[in-house]
């Protein structure tokens, strides 16, 4: 394919995500790469975001001031089958609508069928390897890339028609730089660790007592620990008081919708590194461009590796097991020096 400008005239674009609950956060902030890469490739044009029909919309209400007015509308109640003859028979009202581009998100064909229903000027898709796009990536790209944050890029590459970039790290409403500075201002080196996941059931968590151990550590060292604790830790702020009585706990204004993921986000690009879980507060604190220390366990590090511009991953796999106990506090150490030395995003 030869790559080429992209085009003029699209001035309204539809980006559909699921017809399921998109309640993950950390996968939201991975989506918000692919808006960024969109909103340069087709300046003024307007977008229309389908984020599914149940869950929270994170990209409307939490994470809001990142998204900064990129997203014009969301359609919430588009559940489009996803059996292929059901999708084909399906019937919504955002079938009588034009949009210049529509981008599927999603591989499940059936769906797909029903998206390339809708009048459009370009239609692109993964699904099937593409073949059921207008478009495909420039041959560059990886069609099928493991991690999402790829895959989204490659679906705005393909709609563009040439390869896109978004800004690493995410930029942050003046208004929550400042807070953040407030909250860590300069001298001190700060390193973050985030404990929670968002579900506990997954087995996610490396032990709440490691971290408090990484903490110590960073504070026997000269460093300021910075303890992240969103509404479902609260219980531990206690005992991160008592373990590590240097530990700074930022309240992260949770009884603000878009209070905790945006500020997660501004005091990413203060700390020199962070270390958390596979969660929604370690992929906030690496779009704000903290150096990542990231745990992972049960889930897979080639699909959701955070959109970082310094990654370690320490993989319980790399341990002998799928559990985060067989992760060892020294092998987070190793790591964390590693990412301490490259410093804050601030300074860069």
């Amino acid at each position: 394919m030869t790559p080429r400008p992209s085009d003029p005239g699209t001035d309204s674009i539809l980006v559909y995500v699921t017809s399921g609950a998109d309640d993950a956060l950390g996968e939201n902030v991975l989506k918000l790469p692919m808006l960024f890469a969109l909103a340069a490739a087709f300046p003024g044009a307007r977008v229309t975001w389908v984020p599914g029909t149940s869950g929270f919309m994170f990209l409307e209400r939490h994470l809001a001031p990142l998204v900064g007015g990129r997203i014009h509308e969301f359609v919430t109640d588009l559940a489009i089958p996803a059996s292929p003859l059901a999708a084909l028979r399906h019937r919504h009202a955002i079938l009588r609508r034009r949009f210049d581009l529509v981008i599927d998100t999603q591989s499940l064909p059936g769906r797909t069928l029903f998206l390339r229903r809708i009048p459009h000027g370009v239609f692109v898709s993964s699904t099937w390897r593409y073949r059921l796009s207008d478009r495909r990536p420039p041959p560059a790209i990886e069609l099928r890339p493991q991690r999402l944050v790829d895959k989204m890029m490659g679906l705005a590459a393909a709609a563009a028609g040439r390869e896109v970039h978004a800004p690493n790290p995410l930029p942050v409403p003046p208004a929550w730089a400042r807070r953040a500075a407030d909250l860590l201002p300069p001298g001190p080196v700060y390193v973050a660790l985030a404990p929670g996941a968002g579900n506990k059931a997954v087995g996610k968590h490396w032990p709440f007592e490691r971290f408090m151990a990484v903490a110590r550590h960073q504070a026997e060292r000269g460093r300021v620990p910075v303890v992240l604790l969103g509404p479902a830790e609260r219980q531990w702020e206690a005992a991160v008081r008592s373990a590590v009585p240097g530990a700074l706990l930022p309240d992260l204004g949770d009884d603000v919708p878009e209070g905790g993921p945006t500020l997660t986000v501004a005091l990413g690009g203060r700390v020199a590194a962070a270390v958390a879980n596979c969660s929604g507060a370690g992929h906030l604190l690496a779009a704000g461009g903290a150096p990542m220390v990231s745990l992972f366990g049960p889930t897979r590090p080639e699909k959701y590796a955070p959109f970082s511009r310094a990654l370690v991953v320490v993989a319980a796999q790399d341990h002998g097991s799928t559990a985060m106990e067989a992760i060892p506090v020294e092998a987070v150490l190793d790591a964390l020096e590693r990412q301490v030395a490259i410093g804050p995003a601030s300074r860069v």
